[in-house]
């Protein structure tokens, strides 16, 4: 036990120690993702919340710009093809307060929330889902799902049939985790140079708060 293995039969085992090739240095790139896995007590579910995102191009971006960036965007789409649409017919009134069904989230907070592990009545595992992106005066009938766009969170969204992704719950402490996707580079005993794309997995800064909520009543903006 504990003795590196004999190389045939009846021979003594090696007492020598044992030294296994590592590279003393790893040098990292910037991330080109970046993803914090936060737990949200108040909405009693997990954010995955994309900080560093991928570009076409090659570049990064914040992951909230990105998401601000979008939002606009659709809206200008929807500013150019005028009001219409069941969802666009709001009818003036001199209310100070109205009903709010649902608060909005930034596009880069992906949900996790907890599902039943199949065959199992107590343990539960953290599901990938998604909000809906809800635009004021959009005359789709249905609004389109928001998507993860790090690879880190698109598990299975880019497959011929799309895949739900899991993630166990004892993964994500109450510290939260931070993920993040990079080159690296290390040499060997020889000096030729490896470099690979790696994720790293490093605590987080504790829980979040996405400002979900539900059946509200808030204040009408006055107009200018």
């Amino acid at each position: 036990m504990f003795t590196i293995n004999t190389t045939a039969i009846g021979d003594e085992a090696d007492t020598s120690l044992l030294l296994m090739p590592a590279s003393p240095k790893v040098m990292f790139g910037a991330p080109l993702e970046e993803v914090m896995l936060v737990r949200d007590e108040m909405a009693n579910m997990v954010w995955g919340i994309e900080r560093t995102i991928s570009l076409p191009s090659g570049d990064t971006k914040p992951g909230a710009e990105a998401a601000a960036e979008t939002v606009r965007y659709f809206k200008h789409l929807i500013e150019e093809a005028g009001p219409g649409g069941p969802r666009a017919m709001l009818l003036p009134n001199d209310a100070k307060i109205r009903y709010e069904i649902m608060s909005s989230v930034p596009e880069n907070w992906i949900p996790f929330i907890p599902v039943k592990v199949p065959d199992d009545v107590r343990e539960i595992q953290l599901q990938r889902a998604s909000l809906l992106r809800l635009i004021e005066g959009d005359p789709a009938p249905t609004p389109s799902p928001v998507q993860p766009r790090t690879t880190l969170l698109r598990q299975g969204l880019d497959s011929a049939t799309p895949a739900p992704y899991f993630i166990h719950e004892e993964e994500v402490p109450r510290a939260g985790v931070r993920a993040t996707l990079a080159y690296r580079r290390a040499r060997s005993r020889s000096g030729k140079p490896y470099v690979w794309l790696g994720v790293r997995k490093e605590t987080g800064r504790g829980e979040g708060w996405s400002g979900l909520a539900f059946d509200r009543i808030v204040d009408v903006p006055e107009s200018a």
